[in-house]
């Protein structure tokens, strides 16, 4: 989807992510994980008002609805920015337990493009239909680091939002020219499962002032 986010949004998301880089320096991203290549911010739901809008955005929360035929919760919200010749993943699903439910959708991925997306600036790439497969990539492929030939390109303006059933394989690609490549990761998860960042132990008081009851609820915090 184009245009979710405006000028005056984006602006306010990419002061905020830098913001945040600054102030936590070597604690990055200490409630998720750090990458050698590519920059990451953590447990956005914490870390600015900024941030309410993504998470519990009508669009983004009507699609997952859809896609999950039944209720589910936050399961994270994180920044990453691919680094001059970094950025590259392998190809995965996010969702890596058996799936003895198949095809029983357990997460739904977000990606909001905080800057401009293109393949010279290692947008993320996404093989089609391959959610209706219980394989994991790693199972059938040789090498889950090469290009695919299947592979789509999310290349996007700044704004844009693509969601995604998150069983179907993906990945970030290199940031071959440098420039900004910030995107933001919202993930969904079926309310009986576990989130990534689990709000009943990371939630604020100062960020639980601010919620609605439907927000508490969205995050599982009552």
């Amino acid at each position: 989807m184009h245009g979710v986010a405006d000028a005056d949004w984006l602006a306010a998301m990419r002061e905020r992510i830098d913001f945040l880089v600054e102030k936590e320096g070597e604690n990055l991203a200490v409630e998720h994980h750090q990458e050698e290549t590519a920059t990451r911010v953590a447990n956005l739901v914490n870390k600015g008002v900024v941030w309410e809008k993504v998470w519990s955005h009508p669009l983004i929360l009507s699609a997952c609805r859809y896609i999950f035929e039944g209720e589910f919760k936050i399961s994270s919200l994180n920044a990453r920015e691919a680094l001059y010749n970094g950025g590259h993943q392998p190809l995965h699903a996010d969702w890596k337990k058996p799936r003895p439910d198949f095809p029983k959708v357990h997460l739904v991925n977000t990606i909001w493009a905080i800057d401009d997306l293109y393949a010279a600036n290692g947008a993320p790439r996404i093989i089609p239909a391959t959610h209706l497969r219980p394989e994991l990539p790693e199972e059938v492929l040789e090498d889950v680091g090469l290009p695919h030939p299947d592979e789509v390109i999310f290349e996007a303006p700044a704004g844009s939002v693509m969601i995604y059933n998150a069983h179907a394989w993906h990945g970030g690609t290199t940031n071959r020219e440098g420039s900004r490549r910030r995107v933001l990761h919202g993930l969904y998860i079926d309310r009986a499962d576990t989130a990534q960042q689990d709000q009943r132990r990371w939630l604020t008081p100062e960020t639980a002032s601010r919620l609605t009851p439907a927000q508490k609820w969205l995050l599982d915090v009552e």
